[in-house]
């Protein structure tokens, strides 16, 4: 099912009528996103130091991870809703507003559970990414849709680049730092949307949505949101972001445990990870896309990430590391990507937010639950199951490749039953 596959030219009328630039909307877009996730990520190396500081377990990192999807489970739908009802930008900044009160609260806390609080209140306000997602479909049509997600990508990854290598430094020196310095670029991020960001749904494209509403219910033709295309697309995103956090959320601390290694050199490993991911999604995507088509990249990359998995416990040494993260990281740049364009694909345009509400309800579902089985895993340690022994890097490696198996099998059944789906490469 390919909802959008024939409202190409539609879409690009409407950017018309409705005054969209939409290179001024991307550029507008991609700094949001860089000075977002550059605070964000800035705090992610130095998880394992503050659980230190405060007597915490390694179990307990995983739950300030998850603490933090686990809201914005709850809340990024409804965020996305109201984008569709309101529009994006206010949304948008009342979501950014309430990141830069989560960085105020975690630069003043005193305990673990007032840094749970500060991760709760990100959460629940964490409306950025849906909201962004929706404006993307706005500004795009399918067939660009792909390698646009990817430019995107830039920013993101370049906000890793720097926020990882930032934190680790101000962070040897005071881990309250960094939070405080992320209230700063937070305060930058609501100014630019404020002053420069374009509104992808104005008023007069929601009335004329509302009025298409209003024609299909007369007609009888509308249909729910839910279908077998969305629903077989969300599982492929929640297992592809499992695949990807198992490895992320527990870096920091295998890091740690295994090769013995300070903040710095954590924040190092983040920011070369980060730049390949940028290199990967903003420069190489779209030439792949034109060479190999986005169904061959989509199989080839879930051919990998299970390749990944059988390997990752036979990482010994450091130097290995430095090496797996080149194909992993491309598996990052890639399937997130592709996976969310054909997600925008099964629904309407005046359903876009709602559809990118649900996609980051199961990217939270993944980040909330995969968190506290890796670090689980390094907290047991070993799991004997008759005659078969597994360390803690078996479980997370082997757990990983059976993730992707089931990715696999998935995403064939969603070509069988779709044949249409990249009808328009055909064509």
């Amino acid at each position: 099912m390919n909802i959008e596959s024939s409202n190409g030219k539609t879409n690009r009328h409407n950017l018309e009528k409705y005054n969209v630039n939409v290179r001024t909307a991307f550029f507008t877009i991609m700094l949001s996103i860089f000075v977002d996730v550059l605070g964000y990520s800035m705090i992610l190396p130095l998880l394992p130091s503050i659980a230190k500081i405060f007597g915490a377990e390694d179990i307990i990192v995983g739950f300030l991870i998850s603490s933090n999807a686990i809201t914005a489970l709850i809340f990024g739908p409804i965020w996305g809703r109201l984008s569709d009802v309101y529009g994006r930008k206010p949304i948008l900044v009342i979501s950014q507003l309430g990141t830069f009160a989560a960085f105020i609260i975690l630069g003043f806390s005193n305990s673990i559970f007032i840094i749970f609080i500060s991760r709760i209140v990100d959460g629940i306000f964490g409306g950025q990414i849906p909201v962004i997602r929706a404006i993307i479909a706005d500004i795009t049509t399918p067939q660009t849709r792909s390698s646009e997600i990817g430019k995107i990508t830039v920013s993101f990854s370049l906000g890793m680049v720097l926020g990882p290598s930032i934190g680790g430094l101000l962070g040897a020196i005071n881990w309250r730092y960094p939070a405080f310095l992320a209230c700063v670029i937070s305060i930058i991020s609501i100014i630019l949307t404020l002053k420069v960001l374009i509104e992808s749904m104005p008023p007069e494209r929601r009335v004329d949505l509302r009025e298409q509403l209003s024609s299909s219910l007369e007609a009888g033709i509308r249909k729910s949101i839910w279908n077998k295309a969305l629903l077989l697309r969300l599982f492929q995103l929640f297992l592809a972001f499992s695949f990807t956090t198992m490895f992320n959320s527990s870096l920091a601390l295998v890091m740690d445990k295994r090769y013995g290694v300070d903040p710095s050199m954590i924040g190092f490993v983040m920011t070369l990870g980060a730049l390949l991911i940028m290199i990967y999604g903003g420069f190489l995507l779209k030439r792949l896309i034109r060479k190999f088509n986005e169904r061959n990249i989509l199989l080839f990359a879930f051919l990998l990430a299970t390749i990944l998995g059988f390997l990752y416990p036979y990482l010994y040494e450091l130097w290995m590391v430095f090496i797996f993260i080149f194909p992993f990281t491309f598996c990052m740049a890639v399937l997130n990507p592709l996976i969310l364009s054909n997600i925008t694909k099964s629904v309407e345009a005046d359903r876009q937010g709602l559809a990118s509400g649900w996609s980051t309800n199961v990217q939270s579902l993944a980040q909330s639950s995969i968190p506290i089985v890796s670090t689980g895993f390094l907290q047991i340690g070993s799991l004997t199951l008759g005659f078969i022994s597994l360390n803690q890097y078996e479980l997370i490696g082997f757990t990983t490749a059976f993730i992707t198996i089931i990715l696999i099998i998935i995403a064939l059944i969603d070509l069988k039953l779709h044949p249409d789906l990249y009808e328009y490469e055909e064509n």
